[in-house]
């Protein structure tokens, strides 16, 4: 059962061609397919056991276009009596976008992402959760899309900023940041300072699988104030909740190959060309009728890091990438190699070789195997003036519903014996393990590959 149009109210929408999205809305049921929906707190049979009947829920939709997220509107949804949210089957309609995505292809889709906040009055609690999609051609006159929302905080509901209606927004703060041009994104580096010899690395994509770039999200409070000063490394391990892979800006077919020497005492990286991001919001509070005005920080905080477009060129069956390797340090912020850690030490004799696959295996834990391999978008936006522990937060390139290999590859040692290592991230990074369930795993960092 799909809600009535009247239903939805548009609560402060962008200039950014809200009229795109005028009928974005959520749709609830209260058939035999929503009654056997799963409840907020994990038990199945009961739709949203332990909600009131009294609860509204507000969504701000964002979408990854080739020139950036874009914050499309903010909408409140009223809920009452028989009318049940199911988190599982929640939908986002879009109509009209073909004027948001005139470039899109069989072979391209951008992403879309949903902030939900549900209030339920009568128990006093405040949810807040996500969701996302993807867009396709074939999506682009104005089809239903399915969002499946994950909750992620729940706390209680706090007073309102004055008596009447009010709603919650993500608004960017001032230091966030998003690549106007292609930059160099490494993916595979290859320290090989301490090593005995040349080594040989190299890393692909397949077009026969679709390529996700995930981006990774961290909500916490205050983040300005503790990320100002002290040890990075303990800001950021100490002040938020990393999320793994919690939306896709940007999937396509693509074909990737390259390759790398790496001569002894020498530093390497493969590179692609993308434009990487990192938005660092604040959440807000606004009355009704008051205008900007009548908003006011909670304190509440989230950073997202991602990639939301990458360089490529058309081929016969999907896309060619751009990208190159060099022998010289890549451009990070230093802070970077102090979030890493080793992980898992491999030998390798004189003419040996190594797969990515098994060195994956070997790091990325099993909730891990869901993030593929880190991109160090954290550490790219510090470069370009974002505070010191994001250089921590790396988002994710990977096959889509991989179980075990996200990306293929290997390092081959033509030099004498030698010891190579594997480095994961310092922090853990959440993922959902099922519908309301979820486990924490260090994700690997690069791939950073270090001889000695």
């Amino acid at each position: 059962m799909i809600r009535p149009e009247s239903e939805t109210e548009n609560i402060g929408s962008t200039n950014f061609d809200n009229a795109l999205y005028r009928n974005a809305r959520i749709g609830g049921m209260d058939t035999a397919e929503g009654r056997n929906a799963h409840s907020l707190d994990g038990r199945e049979g009961e739709p949203l056991r332990g909600l009131s009947e009294d609860y509204e829920i507000q969504v701000q939709v964002d979408v990854a276009t080739p020139e950036g997220i874009k914050t499309v509107g903010h909408y409140r949804i009223k809920r009452s009596g028989f009318w049940k949210l199911d988190t599982t089957r929640s939908t986002v309609k879009m109509d009209n976008v073909r004027k948001l995505f005139p470039g899109i292809s069989e072979e391209k889709r951008y992403g879309v992402r949903v902030s939900v906040w549900i209030m339920d009055r009568e128990n006093g609690l405040l949810y807040r959760g996500t969701g996302s999609t993807l867009l396709s051609r074939e999506d682009l006159d104005g089809t239903w899309k399915r969002v499946e929302l994950e909750i992620l905080e729940k706390e209680p509901l706090p007073s309102p900023v004055r008596e009447g209606g009010y709603h919650y927004e993500w608004r960017l703060a001032e230091d966030s940041w998003e690549a106007e041009d292609f930059l160099t994104v490494p993916l595979l580096i290859i320290d090989n300072r301490n090593g005995r010899g040349k080594l040989q690395a190299s890393i692909s994509f397949r077009a026969d699988y679709k390529t996700e770039f995930s981006a990774t999200l961290a909500h916490g409070t205050d983040l300005e104030v503790k990320f100002g000063s002290g040890d990075p490394v303990k800001a950021l391990s100490s002040s938020v909740t990393i999320y793994g892979k919690k939306w896709v800006p940007v999937e396509g077919h693509y074909y990737f190959y390259r390759s790398i020497d790496v001569p002894k005492g020498k530093v390497g990286y493969i590179y692609v060309l993308a434009k990487p991001y990192y938005r660092h919001e604040k959440e807000y509070i606004c009355a009704g009728g008051m205008g900007a005005y009548g908003c006011s920080e909670t304190g509440r905080e989230r950073i997202d890091v991602g990639i939301y477009d990458v360089k490529v060129r058309r081929g016969v069956n999907g896309y060619i990438m751009y990208g190159g390797s060099e022998v010289k340090t890549p451009q990070l912020d230093p802070t970077f190699y102090r979030f890493t850690r080793k992980s898992l030490r491999t030998p390798l004799s004189a003419g040996e070789g190594i797969s990515l696959a098994y060195l994956f295996n070997g790091i990325g834990g099993k909730c891990g195997m869901k993030f593929g391999v880190g991109i160090p978008v954290g550490a790219i936006a510090v470069a370009f003036g974002a505070p010191a522990p994001v250089a921590g937060l790396v988002a994710s390139v990977q096959y889509e519903k991989t179980k075990s290999v996200s990306i293929d590859g290997g390092v081959q040692n033509y030099g004498s014996f030698v010891m190579i290592s594997a480095f994961e991230s310092a922090q853990k990074y959440k993922f959902k393990a099922g519908w309301f369930s979820s486990c924490s795993v260090n994700v690997p960092m690069g791939f950073y590959i270090r001889s000695g």
